[in-house]
């Protein structure tokens, strides 16, 4: 992740809950003197700014606050980010940094003001400028990833009069030593990971005339800064650790002059213990805590309890030229899924390790099924101190020691890796921690069975309904797919990715937040996977629907009350989502309201059959709910240029587009918030059809085309004839039926309950129209 700099595992293994608001007793009370450090009137003014900035902080905090107490505020975790941050819709006027990279295959965008761009640079300028003073660096080369460290680089080496320049990863190790050597740079910035093939594949490192090296990215140990020193020919003091993220920005630097890494200004940290995250994480040792982040001077982030899901030491403070300023000693692992060896033996311990007995090692550490394997590559190591390294790993953790001879465990493997032999990815810039999928899970065919059936579906020509109109629609026939909708596509993406991840497998437990298609889907993919599924369900799911979701053995949980603050049930399903997982060990939480792959689904398949198909579209009509089909379909047409203008279909009474809520009768078209996933900016038009347009679409649908279909799809035919006067002659209109009738007999096609509802003169007309 850019400049994050942890043992990195995949987001998607992180579930974590809210499941306390409490601080943990840290050594010395230091969480205390935290909070004292940022005085309740900047943390009312960053509330303030975080409620303006971010409307549905407010809703997560209860509303508004008058006891400005930092520990009184939620812990902004990464399911918060995913839920209302990564997905939200982007201003042009905003800058915007990316993740490396993701488990969806997506990388996450981090939202930049120019205020905070320029905090950024500051920052990083008067520390670079403090670190190097008097060292007479004149050149400096930047030789890292990509992300908001490598983009500024040269603006903050301008700002400090050094002659810049910088490198892509991408090249090949020859080009980096290459520059190296005709540039001649006296500050190399640049990356543990990247370092370390500088220094192996060069004869001599210290022939380049490095003065100083400042480090960002992976976990850089002191003793592995110790012998990268040695072998440029400087001293400990000349190699100069950062610590950062893409999402918060300069964090903290390593001081050699108190053996400590001090927090930057604008920086309140505290430790926290693992229990007060949740996820059943084991729990650390007593000078250990996760780091938990609270940023003054970061505005397009809510940076108010910033869980890092970094392990911290020593966390305390300490005074620096008479003025209190909060440290630690180490950064050791990252908290996540629970790994017996790569887990509770850090990385850091384990560098610590190795560097005692070689001083030029590569280090890549391999996780699979909880066992770890460290490959080393060396110059000068042989197999001869394999033995050593690998009883002073398993003495890391005494207990893992006693768990291996005792055969509890598998032991440790350490390989020296040869000459010519990749470590793993062969790329310079590659991860110190990486984790080997369990290829028996992920070797399952997604393409057999009913799993084959979803997708490429039929596109039809309407030429009943508009044969009197001058254009044409074509209608994406999305209800015949075999869980009878086109949440399939989504649902098959969504296990599919985790699968390959593995983050689940045969046995696994997912549980999602779903009344009707979702759930069915998801019903159906479980079932045919040897997966259990769990629906979190309200008042509304139909009765049809229930006896679907029991028929594919799908367990029901009923959630009875909406949410007291906001009056709706979704808030209620999704509290009730976090709850299971705390209660059920190893269960997974699809998340299909911040999931990437919902949309991308749409993305990498229903729009892409659609265009294959058809030689234009010029207008494409989709309903919305959670607009994870609309997004994909409308990032498909933005990406590839197409001319295609996107209709949103929405229902009266939904908040989805600022409209005022009100009741609505069918589920699937409309919400009562605004979704994660809706953009706006990719919308070309917006039509509301009411809940009387979405009968007599349906009907329409049913009479003149004999499509029995669901009720979005009836509000999608309401839109369309809304629209008709607005459409070019000759337009080719492409529309999605999303689901089918049967789930809807009881009140859409049932003449008693459209009386019942809507009176005596909208059932004549729908009779009337039968009749006809």
């Amino acid at each position: 992740m850019g400049e994050h700099r942890t043992v990195e595992h995949t987001e998607r293994n992180l579930h974590i809950i809210i499941v306390g608001i409490h601080l943990w007793a840290a050594a010395c009370g230091q969480q205390e003197a935290a909070i004292m450090l940022l005085d309740k009137e900047k943390l009312k003014d960053k509330l303030l700014e975080v409620i303006e900035v971010f409307p549905w902080y407010k809703e997560l905090i209860g509303g508004e606050r008058t006891n400005y107490s930092l520990e009184k505020l939620p812990l902004m975790t990464s399911t918060t980010l995913d839920t209302y941050y990564y997905n939200q819709p982007i201003d042009p006027s905003w800058i915007v940094y990316r993740t490396s990279g993701t488990s969806t295959g997506r990388r996450k965008a981090i939202l930049y003001s120019k205020e905070d761009d320029k905090h950024y640079i500051n920052i990083k300028t008067k520390l670079f400028g403090d670190l190097i003073a008097g060292s007479g660096c004149v050149r400096a080369l930047a030789d890292m990833g990509t992300g908001h460290a490598a983009n500024t680089a040269l603006s903050i080496f301008e700002e400090l009069g050094l002659e810049p320049r910088s490198i892509p990863f991408e090249l090949p190790i020859e080009k980096h030593i290459e520059q190296l050597e005709t540039f001649k740079p006296d500050l190399l910035y640049t990356m543990p990971s990247i370092l370390d093939h500088i220094v192996h594949a060069a004869e001599n490192p210290r022939a380049f005339g490095i003065r100083k090296i400042i480090l960002v990215g992976e976990i850089a140990s002191l003793g592995w800064q110790r012998n990268i020193a040695g072998l440029f020919g400087l001293e400990p003091r000349d190699i100069i650790d950062t610590y950062g993220s893409i999402e918060m920005g300069t964090i903290a630097y390593y001081s050699h002059d108190f053996d400590r890494y001090i927090f930057a200004d604008g920086i309140f940290a505290e430790g926290i213990g693992a229990q007060e995250i949740g996820e059943e994480l084991s729990p650390l040792s007593n000078d250990e805590s996760v780091l938990v982040l609270t940023s003054t001077v970061r505005k397009m982030l809510p940076a108010i309890r910033f869980v890092t899901y970094d392990v911290i030491r020593d966390f305390r403070s300490v005074m620096i030229d008479g003025v209190e300023k909060q440290s630690f000693s180490s950064i050791v692992k990252r908290v996540g899924r629970e790994l017996k060896h790569g887990e509770k033996i850090s990385l850091y311990d384990i560098e610590q390790v190795v560097y005692r007995h070689i001083e030029d090692a590569i280090i890549r550490v391999k996780v699979r099924q909880n066992a770890l394997t460290v490959y080393l590559k060396s110059k000068s190591a042989d197999n001869t101190i394999v033995p050593k390294i690998k009883e002073e790993i398993r003495e890391c953790i005494p207990e893992i020691g006693m768990m291996i001879r005792n055969h509890l465990l598998d032991d440790i493997e350490v390989i020296i890796v040869g000459k010519d032999e990749p470590m793993d990815s062969g790329k310079v810039k590659n991860k110190k921690l990486y984790y080997q999928k369990d290829k028996d899970r992920i070797e399952m065919d997604f393409t057999d069975g009913i799993l084959s059936t979803i997708g490429n579906t039929p596109l039809i020509k309407l030429k009943s309904l508009f044969y009197k109109s001058e254009f044409d629609v074509y209608a994406k026939i999305e209800l015949m797919n075999p869980g009878g909708s086109a949440k399939d596509r989504p649902a098959l993406r969504m296990i599919h990715e985790a699968w390959k991840e593995g983050t689940i497998g045969p046995g696994s437990i997912i549980i999602e937040s779903s009344s009707g298609n979702m759930a069915i889907s998801l019903a159906m993919i479980c079932k045919y996977l040897g997966m259990r599924f769990i629906s979190v369900i309200d008042p509304r799911t139909t009765e049809t629907n229930l006896q679907i979701l029991k028929a594919l053995d799908a367990k029901i949980d009923y959630v009875a009350n909406p949410d007291p603050v906001t009056g709706e049930f979704l808030p209620a399903r999704l509290n009730r989502v976090q709850q299971l997982l705390t209660e059920i060990p190893g269960s997974y939480w699809p998340n299909q309201y911040a999931n990437a792959n919902n949309y991308l689904a749409h993305y990498h398949t229903t729009m892409k059959e659609i265009v294959t198909e058809l030689e234009r579209v010029d207008y494409l009509f989709c309903s919305v709910s959670t607009c994870g089909t609309i997004r994909g379909l409308a990032e498909y047409v933005r990406d590839h240029g197409l001319r295609t203008k996107i209709v949103a279909v929405d229902a009266e009474g939904s908040a989805i587009f600022g409209g005022n809520k009100s009741t609505r009768r069918f589920p699937g078209l409309g919400a009562g918030i605004v979704p994660p996933f809706c953009r706006t900016d990719l919308i070309d038009r917006i039509v509301h059809v009411s809940d009387s347009d979405i009968v007599k679409g349906c009907r329409m649908l049913a009479q003149e085309e004999s499509i029995l279909a669901g009720a979005s799809s009836g509000g999608i035919i309401a839109a369309v004839k809304q629209m008709e006067p607005d459409l070019t002659p000759g337009a080719v209109c492409a529309v999605i039926l999303h689901d089918k009738g049967e789930r809807y007999l009881d009140t859409v096609y049932s003449d008693s309950w459209i009386q019942s509802q809507f009176g005596r003169e909208i059932w004549t007309e729908v009779s009337d129209n039968a009749e006809s």
